[in-house]
């Protein structure tokens, strides 16, 4: 049975979203303010990746605040209007695309210094590139039939972009996981270190891959509402805040590195290989170095 469309399950329920996104988008900018406060000597593009990230969240909610306030306040009670794509919420697409595909090429250029891995690289890449390029596509299809009525005829557009930045979230997630795990040691105060990565690699993952995958699956079967819309943007808005929030991280992270490295360096068996305590601490604090930090291979 199709659920009847009102007012309360397209627009009330995207104020929703777009609240949420507003207090989310409020912690962004405090973790943008302390990047820039407490690393002020990191690598010139690193800084231009939070200033894009971060410029293009507030241009998302400044036009999703405009695309609300123009329904429901604007044109409250004029019903016919509330069927027509205004041209801000066609455009705040854009700018969530840009920020969920800036935040993920950023880990797959960081999974592919890891691993040296260039088909895991070739396939992030082009899972991202099916996400922002069929957002593209979504964008213009708004603004050429001007109706949400006629977004029904291409529920594959969103459905699969964002179904695909889903599983690039997983597979990012995985990859860290996976190289984090090999780092272990047996030593309490690594592993303790590698421990926290794995979970935070882990949390941050889950969350972005749910918010995504429950944006798709709610697009394709009820295309008709925007209930898809309150995860899609606040999937954005987690997105960049995680991102600042690892960057933020690394002071503490370097420090619990540096007092692993400080005890005495014995050498254990790993499988073929030997990894001193030093070592796994050093690997781990590389898993959050910006790749131009890293030295030349």
């Amino acid at each position: 049975m199709a659920i009847a469309t009102t007012v309360g399950n397209t627009f009330g329920v995207a104020f929703i979203g777009l609240v949420i996104s507003a207090v989310i988008y409020g912690l962004t900018l405090l973790q943008t303010f302390h990047y820039y406060k407490r690393y002020p000597h990191d690598p010139r593009q690193l800084k231009w990746i939070v200033g894009i990230l971060t410029f293009a969240d507030t241009m998302h909610l400044a036009l999703s605040t405009a695309a609300i306030y123009w329904y429901l306040v604007s044109n409250f009670g004029n019903f016919p209007n509330l069927g027509l794509t205004h041209w801000t919420m066609n455009i705040q697409n854009q700018f969530n695309g840009i920020v969920t595909a800036g935040v993920q090429l950023f880990f797959a250029r960081r999974i592919y210094h890891l691993s040296k891995n260039k088909y895991i690289l070739i396939i992030l890449v082009t899972l991202t590139s099916v996400y922002f390029f069929f957002g593209i596509y979504f964008t213009v299809h708004a603004f050429q039939h001007k109706a949400f009525a006629d977004y029904v005829e291409i529920i594959w557009v969103p459905a699969g972009g964002i179904g695909s930045a889903a599983v690039v979230d997983v597979i990012i997630a995985s990859s860290m996981v996976y190289f984090l795990r090999k780092s272990r040691t047996g030593f309490a105060k690594t592993d303790t270190l590698i421990s926290t990565l794995v979970m935070y690699s882990i949390n941050t993952g889950l969350l972005s891959s749910i918010l995504a995958t429950l944006s798709a699956i709610l697009y394709a079967a009820m295309p008709n509402n925007l209930i898809w819309l309150c995860f899609f943007w606040m999937g954005g808005k987690i997105y960049v805040n995680s991102f600042l929030a690892m960057l933020n991280s690394r002071e503490s992270l370097r420090l619990m590195a540096s007092q692993a490295n400080s005890y005495h360096l014995s050498d254990i068996r790993n499988g073929s290989k030997h990894v001193t305590r030093g070592q796994a601490a050093s690997m781990v604090e590389e898993v959050y170095k910006y790749p131009d930090e890293l030295p030349p291979e």
